[in-house]
């Protein structure tokens, strides 16, 4: 299956989606003993900070979920680079910041980790090979290869992978015991990261029917929230539609009053303290006659009204926010196609945006 899909789609990102359950295994194998080393730092300071920018941000947001469950007790707190940068908090010697960067050059993270290494402050990176990370923090761990497509996609899982890492290795010099299974990580996570990537012809069909909807809305709460907002950057990276990732809450106080029945809602439910609340949004949205689907697992039960229903195996609730996300960078993936666009081009074929090339000012 996997060979016939490499050939059928030409594009970078397809092919990166793809390698996702390797690449983790691998970059978890190069980097253990590295992040173990960190780790004996980062389980002394008082807070640790993780930052970033775009998807990157996301995968510090996950990595405040992962570093609360299994690194131990830390105070924790993700932020995005250019708010702790430009407004703090004012950092002290005691804490550590711990910076995601696919390039590892953007201009805020670069200058929160400078003023953190000022203050004296246990310092990392995790970026890609052959970015331009080294000298910019005390240590630097490698993902993979740079992505030929800007909607980056196994960078961002091998990032929130290295997190998860270095919660379990913080959680255990914290403690003096394992907080995070060895095999969860390195053996039941890879596998169901493969078990998503064989949805690929349900999540093919969700595109087709729905790529003309005048609006997305993505919504969870706790990991699945961020999944919902990296989904949307997806989508609007690929197939430039209007799409909109939040927690449920907050679309229920507010935004919910924008619907229109020619919308889609995507309800992001797996197994986990959000999930209740978040299918309780298809009763609203089946009175305004637009259509919902369900991403969940294997303990997530259906509607009758669903446009469908798409299960993954289940896996503990943090890393759900990665099981849930491949059928959904699918998802993106395949809108852009059923669109007729570019997933690898980030509209850089518009001779309008290649002029403003956004990239020369980040």
């Amino acid at each position: 299956m996997t060979t016939e899909l490499r050939t059928s789609h030409p594009y970078h990102m397809h092919e990166a989606i793809l390698a996702q359950p390797e690449a983790l295994i691998r970059v978890l194998e190069r980097n253990e003993s590295a992040i173990d080393e960190f780790a004996t730092r980062v389980s002394l300071c008082e807070r640790v900070f993780l930052a970033g920018i775009g998807t990157s941000h996301h995968a510090s947001l996950v990595g405040e979920h992962l570093m609360r469950s299994y690194g131990g007790g830390p105070d924790v707190r993700a932020f995005h680079s250019f708010d702790l940068a430009l407004y703090g908090p004012e950092l002290r010697r005691e804490d550590c910041v711990v910076a995601v960067s696919h390039r590892g050059a953007k201009r805020y993270t670069a200058l929160a980790l400078e003023q953190a290494r000022e203050k004296g402050c246990p310092t990392a990176l995790i970026t890609g090979e052959a970015g331009s990370g080294e000298g910019r923090a005390d240590a630097v761990f490698r993902t993979v290869a740079q992505e030929s497509s800007p909607a980056h996609t196994v960078s961002y899982t091998t990032a929130v992978a290295l997190l998860a890492l270095l919660a379990g290795r913080v959680g255990y010099h914290r403690t003096g015991s394992a907080t995070l299974p060895y095999g969860l990580l390195r053996e039941e996570l890879p596998g169901a990261l493969r078990a998503a990537l064989g949805t690929e012809g349900e999540v093919a069909a969700f595109a087709r029917e729905h790529v003309g909807r005048r609006r997305i809305w993505l919504l969870g709460g706790g990991p699945s929230a961020v999944t919902a907002t990296e989904t949307a950057l997806k989508i609007k990276e690929t197939s430039y539609l209007q799409a909109e990732g939040m927690p449920t809450e907050t679309m229920l106080h507010g935004p919910f009053q924008c619907v229109e029945a020619d919308d889609l809602f995507v309800l992001i439910a797996p197994s986990g303290a959000a999930r209740e609340r978040t299918l309780e949004v298809a009763e609203l949205v089946e009175e305004v006659g637009a259509p919902y689907v369900i991403f969940g697992d294997d303990t997530t039960e259906g509607r009758p009204a669903a446009a469908g229903v798409l299960r993954v195996p289940e896996v503990p609730e943090p890393f759900s926010a990665l099981t849930c996300l491949v059928p959904l960078q699918l998802f993106a993936y395949h809108l852009a196609l059923a669109r007729g666009t570019n997933p690898d081009s980030f509209r850089g074929d518009d001779p309008r945006f290649a002029r403003a090339d956004i990239s020369a000012r980040l």
